[in-house]
């Protein structure tokens, strides 16, 4: 008998088996249950039909098998090959082997070989099932030949590995890709921006990178929670996704950066023509736990074709540096030299600041608070300085951003906190301390152990101290937040709300958090006795604040004629370089003591 049949009918000279089982001798007497006798050996179970034990162990092998002619067709399938093509076995028997290959891999062909190029195929392959999905297998084949040596027919083994591969994509996936927004991430950059550059240069074409940056996401993340600012992340990715052309790619650098990588750019219009188009997008609200948030992005532009994709990323990058140097929203700025001293002085100055709290060289200057009905002194709001050893005294604005930028505001705020509250132990009993605290600083774990060790430390009464937070930090205080003012002001510390009336909405930041003072802004004192409209909105002010049963503070007091009208309009407390410009401690002969308020 023939092992199977072939599809052109009768072989010549094929090989025939036709093996009779041979008797076995009836079995010896002896020990009870001894195999070697009771039994039939392995190998005369074997010579008892051979056809019929191979078509068993093709059949019921797991593995997927099929018999092959020499030009590629199938001659006999087993079980787990239909399985594994989603396929029935008359559907795949006189079909040759590109019925099951994937549309999207090279055709196989050499002519020049005895065997069907699909057979030569060795290693791992893909095949696409009949319900369109793709499976991966290693393939290997076996030929059997006539006696004289020629092949007759080819026996295929598929061994399925598609979880295998499966399980290697999901990994490269995940190594290439953000795993918050699904973006390309900068792994995943480097690769697409080599490629860009390459065939930008065979096409004659540039290549555009726009470096995006968000406007005050950090604080619009502090206030809002991490969670909340994940999900506007989210959106942004989303936004950029659908509002990039085909051919341009949307890749998450991290934090609230993203980079568009623009291939076949004719020309830096056609560059700025698509980031007027991103940040028409991105200036729609978004919607974030049922609120409404506006964002905004800088953007740093470069083009090039015969550069280095390392270079192309600096120059992106240092154009976004100059937007966001600029202090404005939604600026866009093109690169087009190297980069500037301005831009050198700032990455200097972020570098050292990481050391200037070890070196002893941040300072507090204070600035009195007091009362408008004597000019008594009440207390002094705490404000920090940097005594840089080259560049000399250094006021806020001009490193709190790179504190920002490098993720230092937490450390600084605990300086100040500590350093305030040893200080105001020091003081008359009857004055207090405000210090001034970041969202970020106060959504934070551990900042109500923080305060507290602060007020153990020093000895300083907790009803000494006033926090003081925006009306942004109010309004959109995430759960961490709330925990915190919680923890500190049942320990009897309070809460001061600064800038009063410039925020989203002051009755809502009111009613979201214990609030003991606030404090008008000094955008309304200055023009409080010249402009009606102003005089009549910080009337209202007080009018609220006093109605609630608040304490308010004037900021910015200039002038008498200031104080004067916010005293007669019930005003109770006042700041301003009317009664103190922020100064330092002075050492006198019983140690440490508050520079004093002056006449006037």
């Amino acid at each position: 008998m023939s092992y199977f049949p072939h599809r052109h009918g009768p072989v010549p000279h094929a090989v025939c088996v036709s093996l009779s089982a041979p008797e076995f001798p009836p079995s010896p007497s002896g020990p009870v249950g001894s195999r070697a006798v009771a039994r039939p050996r392995a190998i005369d179970t074997l010579l008892a039909d051979r056809g019929q034990l191979f078509r068993a162990l093709f059949h019921a092998s797991p593995v997927a098998k099929a018999v092959v002619s020499l030009d590629g067709c199938f001659l006999v399938v087993n079980d787990a090959l239909c399985r594994l093509s989603a396929r029935i076995a008359d559907g795949l028997i006189d079909q040759h082997m590109s019925l099951l290959a994937h549309p999207d891999d090279v055709p196989v062909d050499d002519p020049y070989n005895d065997l069907d190029p699909y057979l030569e195929v060795a290693g791992e392959r893909r095949l696409q099932r009949s319900d369109g999905s793709t499976a991966w297998v290693v393939q290997s084949r076996e030929i059997v030949r006539y006696s004289n040596g020629d092949p007759q027919f080819v026996v295929l083994s598929l061994v399925d590995v598609t979880g295998r591969r499966q399980a290697e994509d999901d990994l490269l996936r995940r190594a290439l890709t953000d795993p918050l927004t699904g973006l390309p991430n900068r792994r995943s950059l480097t690769d697409r921006l080599q490629h860009a550059v390459a065939l930008s240069r065979r096409r004659g074409l540039q290549v555009g990178l726009l470096h995006l940056g968000l406007d005050r996401f950090a604080a619009v993340n502090d206030s809002l929670g991490h969670e909340a600012g994940d999900q506007l992340l989210c959106q942004v990715a989303d936004r950029l996704r659908w509002s990039t052309r085909v051919e341009d790619t949307a890749v998450r650098l991290g934090a609230d950066e993203f980079l568009i990588l623009a291939e076949d750019v004719v020309d830096l219009d056609a560059l700025q023509v698509l980031s007027d188009r991103l940040l028409r997008v991105l200036d729609e609200p978004f919607h974030v736990n049922g609120r409404e948030v506006t964002l905004s992005a800088s953007v740093g532009l470069t083009l090039g074709s015969d550069t280095d994709p390392d270079v192309l990323l600096r120059e992106a990058h240092s154009a976004l540096t100059r937007a966001k140097a600029s202090g404005g929203r939604a600026r866009v700025e093109v690169y087009d030299e190297a980069l500037g001293p301005d831009e050198v002085d700032q990455l200097q100055l972020e570098t050292e600041l990481r050391h200037a709290i070890d070196s002893g060289e941040l300072r507090l200057f204070y600035q009195p608070i007091v009362s408008l009905a004597d000019s008594s002194l009440l207390g002094y709001e705490a404000l920090i300085r940097w005594q840089h050893p080259t560049r000399g005294l250094l006021a806020p604005g001009a490193f709190l951003s790179a504190a920002e930028d490098n993720r230092l505001t937490s450390r600084l705020g605990a300086w100040v906190l500590h350093q305030a509250c040893g200080d105001a132990a020091g003081w008359d009993h009857h004055l207090r301390v405000h210090v001034n605290i970041s969202a970020r600083h106060l959504a934070e774990p551990g900042f109500g152990d923080l305060v507290s060790d602060a007020l153990e430390r020093s000895g300083l009464p907790a009803d000494r101290l006033e926090l003081e937070i925006t009306e942004s930090t109010a309004l959109f205080a995430a759960e961490s937040t709330l925990r915190a003012v919680s923890e500190v002001t049942e320990r009897g510390v309070t809460l001061a709300l600064d800038d009063f009336g410039t925020g989203y909405s002051a009755i809502t930041a009111l009613h979201r958090l214990p609030i003991h003072t606030v404090k008008i802004d000094r955008s309304f004192v200055a023009d409080v006795v010249t402009e009606p409209a102003t005089a009549a909105l910080v009337q209202g002010l007080l009018h609220l604040g006093q109605g609630m049963g608040l304490q308010v503070i004037a900021e910015g007091i200039e002038d008498k004629a200031q104080a004067d009208w916010l005293r007669e309009h019930g005003c109770a407390m006042a700041q301003g370089y009317a009664f103190g410009r922020p100064a330092p401690l002075s050492r006198g002969s019983r140690g440490h003591r508050v520079l004093g308020v002056p006449s006037h």
